[in-house]
């Protein structure tokens, strides 16, 4: 990306819609897996850098978390917050993915996203659904990656995969919806 896209809309709303989206530029085997682990780490759950660091600790969101695309190779980061914080927050998400890209995150952080991905996966045979979606995703994209494979294929990612991919990441586009 040469030059990242900034949208800003303005709606009748009183709180403001912050939403970020990633290239996930990266040829790295096991690529979907190393991102997943990534994402987790950055703004999927609880634990993540995003809720913790700018929703828990700096307050500055009333949300904060992310999505790994796998099928386009983006994330999408979404954080609801006060229209007077955009700047701020924005400051604060940049400085979460300035830390990935730094390895600034502990080998704890990497297994308990593992083990959030791995508990979701896990759950799949669980539900018609969910079974189905997960074995169509894989005939569309020409793969057939059983849940176990899938696992073992989590399992194996280590920290500093995650940091390649980390530095390969770059936002593409800034959208920012307030009143």
């Amino acid at each position: 990306v040469d030059k990242v896209k900034e949208i800003t809309e303005n709606l009748n709303i009183t709180q403001g819609k912050l939403v970020i989206g990633l290239d996930v530029l990266s040829r790295q085997e096991n690529l979907q897996c190393v991102a997943l682990v990534y994402n987790a780490i950055l703004g999927d759950g609880a634990n993540s850098m995003l809720f913790q660091n700018v929703r828990e600790k700096a307050s500055l969101a009333y949300t904060a978390s992310s999505s790994y695309l796998r099928q386009k190779n983006n994330i999408i980061i979404r954080a609801g917050i006060e229209i007077d914080n955009f700047e701020k927050a924005l400051n604060l998400i940049k400085e979460q993915l300035d830390d990935m890209k730094n390895s600034e995150f502990q080998e704890q952080e990497v297994e308990n996203a593992k083990q959030l991905i791995i508990s979701t996966v896990n759950g799949i045979p669980d539900s018609q659904d969910a079974e189905i979606t997960y074995y169509f995703g894989q005939e569309l994209a020409g793969k057939s990656t059983d849940i176990e494979q899938y696992v073992e294929n989590i399992r194996k990612v280590q920290p500093k995969q995650i940091n390649e991919v980390a530095k390969k990441i770059d936002i593409n586009t800034i959208y920012f919806l307030r009143n």
